[in-house]
């Protein structure tokens, strides 16, 4: 379902800071009778048209075909401010209300095409393309009323008059083309960004998320991203190149490429288009959004937060494939292409590590293998290449080939997340320890050749049995001094 955009008038304030006044060139007009439609000469001489003051614009009404709007001035704390009154509920760019205002109190000519043309419609003047009329509370109550009509033929100007002046100018399309567009331009689509520094001095990341939160309709779980704090800690080991893991369903580090839509792609979020506007509760059940498929909550550094809902799928006026969205706190459902939407389909393990054990080789302090028929207790000393050392029963070994069979450990493969406890004995069990913590991995036998991994007493995953094979024949490689086999 795709609603027109509906209006309802709404009384408030939206702050705009506009710029200064726009300073021009004053030069002499160029004279030419030729009433045909030219683009300006090789040498452009401008001309200043006119000047208003800021601070005297008090109403600005723009009409072209797609109807009638105006831009008003408010004050607020002392200071002359503009908005477009009837959808200042909504966020307003300042960008194009101060094009809008700024290109209406100055306009500077690039050459005069014909000082009384016997027949204006060949510029497209006769029936205009914008007409805007800028209203003034100087000492005059000056009215300035502007006529905007086609391009000139190489498109870098649009042809121009003012009521009570008969001559038709060029002037540059960059500053005529903001009164082509419908009221809704104004409309930011963008739906969050990072928060702002407060001071030069400031430097804080604001693009860091301290937590994001998907609850998919169409998972039994909330996916939980945090920001991983063990990077902030002095002496921390931790090797992840990601700022952030993921704590449920599981705990795991996230791989920085695979999850920088997800965790990123929030950052300048912006909308394909405007659906609704204002939208009632029946516009709201409508587009699915009263029972979203997605709900993602995020908050970033700057106390910065956000609540969005994505509902059905629609398609565009181009074909394309997209959903309807809303942001806590916005009287707006957007339309998203779905692509712009990571979050429908992410699943726990498309954005994480290949390790679900990651303790670093040199905070080891011991590693116990244990298979049906046989157990291997390996003990480690010392903290980094240079001194560490490593004994099998009691037994130095040769600690490139230990390094190995523990590369092969944290290589252990994880297809799928799997939370069905079961009583059955591990066929394999790993013990790793470290001076503050570890991991104890049990692999478990399952069907469809595949096995269950259950990671500190819980089940947690499952993994190809042909990984579990193939550990247990490289435990008898190792201990004949054969190199073991990294593939299964």
């Amino acid at each position: 379902m795709k609603k027109n955009i509906r209006l309802i008038i709404i009384c408030a304030v939206v702050v705009a800071v506009l710029a200064g006044l726009l300073v021009f060139l004053l030069v002499s007009k160029q004279d030419t009778s030729d009433e045909q439609p030219a683009d300006t000469a090789e040498e452009i001489t401008t001309s200043l048209l006119y000047s208003n003051k800021l601070d005297d614009l008090d109403v600005l009404t723009i009409e072209n075909e797609h109807g009638t709007y105006k831009v008003e001035r408010v004050e607020l704390n002392g200071q002359n401010l503009w908005t477009i009154m009837e959808i200042a509920n909504l966020p307003l760019s300042n960008t194009v209300i101060t094009a809008l205002v700024e290109n209406a109190i100055s306009v500077t000519a690039q050459q005069t095409v014909a000082e009384n043309p016997e027949d204006i419609s060949i510029y497209g003047l006769d029936k205009p393309l914008a007409t805007v009329t800028a209203q003034f509370t100087d000492s005059a109550n000056t009215v300035r009323t502007l006529y905007v009509g086609n391009k000139t033929p190489k498109g870098t100007a649009h042809y121009f008059m003012m009521e009570g002046d008969p001559a038709v100018y060029t002037v540059n399309v960059g500053e005529m083309n903001c009164y082509l567009n419908d009221k809704w331009t104004a409309v930011v689509k963008t739906v969050f960004s990072a928060a702002a520094a407060s001071s030069a001095e400031d430097t804080t990341d604001y693009s860091t998320i301290q937590k994001m939160v998907i609850d998919r309709a169409d998972l039994d779980y909330d996916m939980v991203i945090e920001y991983d704090k063990r990077l902030d800690e002095e002496d921390n080991m931790v090797t992840n190149s990601s700022l952030y893991v993921i704590t449920s369903p599981i705990f795991r580090e996230l791989h920085p490429e695979n999850c920088d839509a997800v965790t990123n792609g929030v950052f300048d979020l912006t909308a394909t288009e405007l659906v609704v506007v204002n939208p009632n509760e029946e516009d709201m059940e409508g587009s699915g959004l009263n029972n979203p498929a997605v709900i993602l909550t995020v908050e970033a550094n700057g106390n910065n937060n956000m609540t969005l809902k994505i509902g059905n799928e629609y398609t565009t006026e181009d074909g394309a494939k997209a959903r309807y969205v809303h942001v806590e706190g916005i009287d707006i459902i957007y339309g998203f292409t779905t692509d712009l939407l990571p979050w429908l389909t992410v699943k726990p393990l498309d954005i994480t590590t290949t390790m679900f054990t990651s303790n670093y080789i040199y905070s080891l302090t011991s590693v116990d293998i244990t298979t049906e028929n046989d157990k291997l207790d390996f003990e480690m000393t010392g903290s980094s290449s240079d001194d560490f050392a490593v004994t099998l029963d009691g037994q130095s070994v040769d600690t490139d080939a230990f390094k190995d069979l523990y590369q092969f450990i944290l290589r252990a493969p994880s297809t799928d997340i799997y939370f069905e406890e079961t009583s059955d004995k591990p066929v394999l069990t790993v013990e790793i320890k470290t001076a503050d913590g570890g991991d104890t991995i049990e692999f478990i036998s399952s069907d469809n050749r595949q096995s269950i991994i259950r990671l500190n007493g819980k089940v947690t995953y499952k993994c190809a049995t042909a990984y579990v094979d193939r550990f247990i024949s490289n435990l008898d490689l190792y201990k004949n001094g054969e190199e073991i086999v990294t593939n299964w």
